[in-house]
């Protein structure tokens, strides 16, 4: 995954107001947020990007996250512990409008 897809997927939430199919926000200001259902889901369906740290109920605000490298961290833990098959996401930070964001892209598993 590279920035400038990150960048595209949040610009398209901002823009249209709407997450979608393949791209899904969450809140994660204030801790890490519930998400099972969005990584089972992407990696059940077409695989799709989560971008944490932009609050759908503030009209797609960015917000930026607590702590990019403990969500890092209980993403991974979340993926590799709770999921079966494990899933292995594309984590990556993300600087925009001067907050720090996280995008994790998830495959399809076969």
């Amino acid at each position: 995954m590279e920035e400038k897809e990150v960048i595209e997927a949040i610009e398209y939430v901002k823009k249209y107001k709407t997450e979608t199919n393949r791209i899904e926000v969450k809140k994660a200001l204030g801790g890490f947020p519930t998400c099972y259902d969005t990584f089972s889901s992407f990696s059940n369906k077409y695989g799709g990007i989560i971008i944490f740290g932009i609050d759908e109920s503030k009209d797609f605000e960015i917000t930026g996250v607590y702590d990019i490298n403990d969500l890092q961290k209980k993403i991974s833990s979340l993926c590799n512990d709770s999921m079966e098959p494990i899933i292995r996401p594309d984590i990556l930070p993300v600087e925009y409008e001067g907050k720090q964001l996280l995008a994790a892209k998830v495959d399809e598993v076969s």
